[in-house]
């Protein structure tokens, strides 16, 4: 699977509404949200498998990132920026429910598939996938995410998102052969 078309990838916002932004500009703040409020959803749905719970880390993610914008200094990616501030809120709000479990059966992801069959396999066979190498496949093939920008979000080495990714693969495919199968 290649890096995904621009029209589907999480698009970095104007340098100049990022730099208005930073200087306190809350109608520029407002452009940001606007333009990544539903990738940010979209990844903590995933994450938490709860719409309450994702709607709630979508929006301390922004009260993260407009608390502390005017720290962000470029060194990666805005998008992998709020990414991350995500991902820690979906942490967090994981850790606070008791009985709460990145194991749990996932809300479905592959909603853009036409066929609702193909769309069930798929989602069927992510949860027959680890933790590590899900979240590295929604980045990348889901979010449109390259494999910087997934490192930067997840904190790990390129070659670590390679590696999960060739993993998440394999995993599919041995999923959907085996849902094939039994078929």
């Amino acid at each position: 699977m290649a890096e995904r078309p621009e029209g589907n990838r999480m698009q970095d916002p104007d340098p100049r509404v990022l730099a208005r932004a930073r200087r306190g500009d809350l109608a520029a703040f407002e452009e940001l949200v606007r333009a990544c409020q539903a990738d940010v959803y979209r990844f903590a749905l995933y994450l938490t498998r709860d719409h309450e719970v994702a709607e709630d880390v979508t929006q301390e993610t922004f009260l993260r990132a407009f608390r502390f914008i005017r720290g962000f200094r470029g060194g990666t990616k805005f998008s992998s920026w709020l990414l991350r501030i995500a991902r820690n809120c979906s942490m967090d709000a994981l850790r606070s429910r008791t009985n709460a479990s990145l194991d749990e059966s996932p809300e479905p992801v592959a909603r853009g598939l036409p066929d609702p069959t193909t769309r069930a396999a798929l989602d069927l066979a992510l949860a027959s996938v680890a933790p590590e190498q899900r979240e590295t496949f929604l980045l990348t093939e889901v979010l449109g995410l390259s494999y910087q920008e997934a490192g930067d979000v997840l904190g790990v080495r390129v070659g670590t998102v390679k590696s999960r990714m060739f993993r998440a693969r394999r995993a599919l495919c041995l999923a959907l052969a085996d849902d094939e199968e039994l078929g």
